[in-house]
């Protein structure tokens, strides 16, 4: 009796886990917000570093990158010169200068 009892409880555990398992995934309202909010973050990101690298290689007056280089050689700042400006060049070593 004890053995078919167990055989029993056996095969009702297997099935309700089968039965379980066997079920399709389900998405509801909170996995559709989580995916736009993922979505809108990764699409923030993108533009962020868009803007970022069109600031930095796009064009500046030449007054602005002389005293760009100023500003860092006086403040001893790693030379940063992605536009490969001559009046950068001048402007960080004036800076270099000045903070002597």
């Amino acid at each position: 009796m004890k053995t078919l009892t167990a055989i029993a409880l056996a095969t009702t555990t297997a099935l309700t886990t089968i039965g379980t398992l066997s079920q399709p995934a389900r998405a509801d309202w909170g996995d559709f917000f989580l995916g736009v909010g993922a979505a809108t973050g990764a699409s923030i990101l993108i533009n962020n570093n868009q803007r970022a690298e069109a600031q930095r290689y796009g064009y500046a007056s030449p007054q602005q990158e002389y005293y760009r280089g100023v500003e860092d050689g006086v403040n001893r700042a790693k030379y940063d010169n992605p536009r490969n400006s001559s009046d950068y060049d001048r402007g960080y070593r004036d800076g270099l200068r000045r903070k002597s």
